[in-house]
């Protein structure tokens, strides 16, 4: 599995602490945090992340899938475990991912959406 250079990843700082508020919940035992994303999509827009700098959520999938359906897992529980201090949340939530060359930040994610 190739790793993204650290410093490549904006998600690093977040998770040593250079963005407290970013954080909504993390994992220390499997490696996994919910972030609020820094360039929203909708009213609510987090990002379930491992704590690794792995390129892409594609590259997770292809070379640990095992690890790739933890991260979905934790997506799905921790966004319900929020949903009720998010109002928002009541009418559900998308996760979606990208494959391919869409990647535009360097680090596997996958995005939880609020249903607009």
């Amino acid at each position: 599995m190739s790793n993204t250079n650290i410093e490549d990843s904006p998600f690093v700082a977040i998770l040593v602490g250079e963005e407290p508020d970013a954080i909504l919940a993390r994992d220390d035992t499997k490696h996994f945090a919910l972030v609020k994303s820094l360039h929203p999509e909708g009213a609510i827009h987090w990002l379930a992340i491992p704590y690794e700098p792995i390129a892409s959520i594609e590259e997770l999938e292809k070379t640990n899938k095992a690890r790739f359906l933890e991260l979905v897992e934790f997506a799905i529980t921790q966004t319900q475990a929020l949903a009720e201090q998010y109002p928002l949340l009541e009418r559900g939530f998308t996760i979606k991912f990208h494959f391919g060359g869409y990647e535009t930040v360097p680090h596997a994610k996958l995005h939880i959406l609020s249903v607009e």
